[in-house]
């Protein structure tokens, strides 16, 4: 079997917005030959399923319950390696990747070390697409911090990824691949990202901080470019965050800077002081500290 036969893609599905996800898939369809799609029981499936119900190359599974991101990875990952796939790219619904994305990842399969290929983020405007292009980037970075890879647009090793125990399905949402990229780096595998592949990524709904956005202008400095669009979650995100990167780092050694409690508390501070004024800081601290507290119901 060829390079090109060995990789699928797989995309987990909750109420996604129809017409980004046909333009995701379009994009995907023109560079694997298989994408399966796990539903973790979105409201809107039947018109999912009838999309896409008459093409070959695309399966289509509809789980009743919401299971959690985890959950669906794996059952990516195992549909892909009963069918004999080796290497499974695992997408957002919500992301689009470039149309050179596998062409350029198929480079680099021949490393047994490597165990996940990610490509430039360009998440919530932070960076552009003409700013990318303007980028003079080296071909691949080497990834040593767990919080520089995320699972959208990652090619998996699905060897790799099952011998050291697959996605922790307990985290349910976020963090999920912070845990997966620590098992990778603390047993020795690599993580590197291609730079001459990317991939259009909004995280929430960002919400512009016009003092950072004017700072970025003037200096060019590459913190005021992180800073100047915030992500807006739910209260239910902040709960999962505040648990999940709690579990992070207290279960493994070299879990990233940005899992510290120091980082995690000053990143919460920088939401309450620039989300929108019509959030309640009360509610948003409320569940931080209750997902903060619940981290214990996680286990080992």
């Amino acid at each position: 079997m060829s390079a090109s036969k060995k990789i699928c893609a797989g995309i987990v599905l909750y109420n996604p917005e129809i017409e980004l996800l046909k333009k995701n898939i379009s994009i995907l369809e023109k560079q694997v030959e298989k994408i399966y799609l796990f539903d973790n029981g979105s409201s809107n499936n039947n018109e999912i399923k009838n999309l896409f119900n008459n093409k070959n190359e695309i399966s289509y599974f509809f789980n009743k319950q919401n299971k959690g991101i985890g959950y669906g990875l794996n059952w990516l990952i195992n549909r892909a390696d009963e069918n004999g796939y080796t290497w499974c790219l695992t997408m957002d619904q919500d992301s689009i990747c470039s149309d050179n994305l596998i062409y350029e990842y198929k480079k680099h399969l021949k490393d047994k070390r490597v165990a996940l290929i990610s490509p430039f983020v360009l998440n919530n405007d932070k960076v552009t697409l003409n700013e990318y292009n303007n980028m003079k980037l080296p071909e691949v970075t080497e990834i040593t911090d767990p919080m520089d890879c995320i699972t959208s647009a990652c090619l998996t090793n699905i060897p790799i990824v099952k011998k050291l125990g697959m996605f922790n399905e307990k985290l349910f949402i976020d963090f999920v691949d912070s845990d997966i990229n620590c098992k990778v780096l603390n047993n020795g595998y690599r993580i590197i990202q291609i730079n001459d592949a990317y991939m259009i990524q909004q995280m929430g709904k960002g919400h512009k901080v016009k003092t950072f956005e004017w700072l970025f202008n003037k200096t060019h400095k590459n913190i005021f470019r992180r800073l100047k669009v915030a992500t807006v979650y739910t209260d239910q995100r902040l709960y999962y965050s505040s648990r999940n990167s709690r579990y992070i780092r207290n279960t493994y050694k070299d879990h990233g800077r940005r899992t510290g409690l120091g980082f995690m508390f000053a990143y919460y501070c920088y939401f309450t002081l620039f989300y929108p004024k019509n959030r309640s800081r009360f509610s948003m601290w409320k569940a931080i500290i209750k997902g903060f507290k619940d981290y214990k119901e996680l286990g080992d």
